[in-house]
Order: C-alpha cells, then structure tokens, then sequence
C-alpha cells in the first residue's frame, strides 16, 4: 500500500483519549481525513480547540458510515462491547481495526463479524500511565513494535493498509498470533503493573519519606488508570496468573537464599537479572 493509496483513505477513530488522540496526531497529513466518535463532552471540545481530527461527534450515524478504516482506541472492555455495533453503524466493507492492549478476547469478537467485514487485530507497545486526551502525543509511537494479528477475515490488501498505517505513524508492524501477543504481553506489560501496585500498596507510610528516584520509576505504572487495567486484567486472566506464577517461583527462591545466606548463589541470581535487564536496556526506550 503507497502512501498515494492511504491519503485516499477516510480513518475513524473510535475513542480520543490518550492513544486514539495521540494516533490521530500521528496520522496528519497520511490519510484524507481523520474522523473520530467520542461520548465525552470535555474530550470533544479538546479535540476541536486542538484540531485534533477533522471532523469529531458523538453519534455514530455521522462519522462511522465514511469512513473505510475504522479503529477502536477505547479500553478493552469498550472495544469487545462496541464491535457487536458496528454492522448497524456503517452498511458498507469498512477494514476494522483495534489498539486494545489484548487480543485474543477482542478477535475472538472481531471474528464474530458479518462476512462483509475485514478485520485485524493491533496493539501498539507504546503509552503513558495517563489515559486522557490532553496527554496525547503523536511521537509516541515513534519506533515502537506494533503487533498486528491476521484473522480469516484478513485480506492481503487489509495487511498493507495496516502496515501502512503503522509506517505512517512510525512504529515498526510485528506479526503474531493473537494468543502469543497475549502471553508475550502478560510478562512484559501486565504483571509489571500488577508489580508496581503491589510495590506501592505495601510500603509502610512512615517511609515513604524515603522513597527515592528508584521508588518511583519501579512504582510508576501503579498510576495507571485503574479501569483500564482491570478490563485488560480480566481478558488476559490466564496468561496474567501464568506469568504471576512464574514471578512468584523467582522471588521465593530469592527468599531461600536470603534465608540459607547463600550469597555466592544470591550473586549469582542478581547478575543473571541484570544481565538479562541490560539487554533489554539496548533497544530503544520509547
């Protein structure tokens, strides 16, 4: 797909807060126009004052049934919801499209489409622990991996849209299966989080007068919205408890060589961590 193809492309996006904001910046000028359906009265007058999108409203009737490309950029638990929908909002063979942080449960949905319908699963490895419109920005994206999922739905000419999507905003398409983008993500992104809630519900108050820089860059995706991460949290339960069983086997081996004061062994762990650490550390940090 050219870049002559996908500015004849009309793209709605459906939710413009922090990622469906920051997409539609980072569309400008790619596509012919950029759409967006929003319910809050607040993030729609942001929107317009920003000019964010060419063309926003809170009835479906009046964005969705233009539009050739629509992507759902609402939480997780909208998305599976909003899907059902689309078939009475645009009568036509639109290319649908998510940025939900799941997969599996969303294409499960997407799969349930009318015939008429082609569709594909994505989920840019991109954020910020804000969810609002007001945090949007259009570099976030910027050399980030893209996961995009195909479904039998999925045709060829789907696929070089998406990658031409992706390329528009400048993150890099990596292809999967929905159900290893699931279990991939539940060990880099879920039970992280799931960690700094954790890190930051049991520190006693009395030394949080203490609480350095460490503290708070381990701690930060406590922050994050908290609905957001329970809909996430609910449609990757079972890789979420997988990956949580994994987490606590390590940290109970740690606890024995702590308590046996195997220290050479201890080093040994910890050296292991950080090795492994550092290589991650050598990709981009986006």
């Amino acid at each position: 797909m050219s870049v002559v193809a996908l500015s004849e492309k009309k793209i709605a996006i459906i939710g413009l807060g922090l990622m469906g904001g920051s997409l539609a910046l980072a569309l400008r000028g790619s596509c012919q126009e950029i759409l967006a359906l929003e319910n809050n009265a607040e993030t729609i007058t942001f929107a317009k004052d920003h000019q964010i999108v060419d063309r926003i409203s809170s009835h479906p009737e009046d964005i969705l049934p233009q539009a050739d490309v629509i992507i759902l950029a609402t939480p997780v638990g909208t998305i599976v919801n909003l899907i059902p929908l689309l078939p009475n909002w645009h009568s036509g063979s639109p290319l649908v499209m998510d940025i939900g942080s799941t997969k599996v449960r969303i294409c499960e949905e997407l799969n349930r489409l009318p015939d008429r319908f082609h569709s594909l699963g994505g989920h840019p490895m991109c954020g910020k622990e804000f969810s609002s419109i007001q945090y949007a920005d259009g570099t976030i994206f910027k050399e980030a991996p893209f996961a995009l999922c195909a479904l039998p739905s999925t045709r060829d000419s789907d696929q070089k849209v998406a990658q031409a999507i992706v390329a528009a905003i400048g993150a890099n398409v990596l292809w999967m299966d929905a159900q290893t983008h699931d279990r991939w993500v539940a060990a880099t992104s879920h039970v992280p989080y799931l960690i700094a809630n954790a890190l930051a519900a049991v520190v006693p108050s009395d030394a949080k007068i203490l609480a350095g820089p460490g503290y708070r860059s381990t701690s930060r995706l406590a922050g994050s919205n908290i609905q957001m991460m329970t809909d996430i949290l609910m449609t990757n339960r079972e890789a979420v408890v997988n990956q949580l069983d994994i987490y606590q086997q390590q940290l109970n081996s740690l606890r024995e060589l702590l308590l046996s004061q195997s220290w050479d062994l201890l080093m040994h762990e910890l050296t292991d961590g950080r090795n492994k650490y550092q290589e991650i550390a050598t990709i981009k940090e986006r």
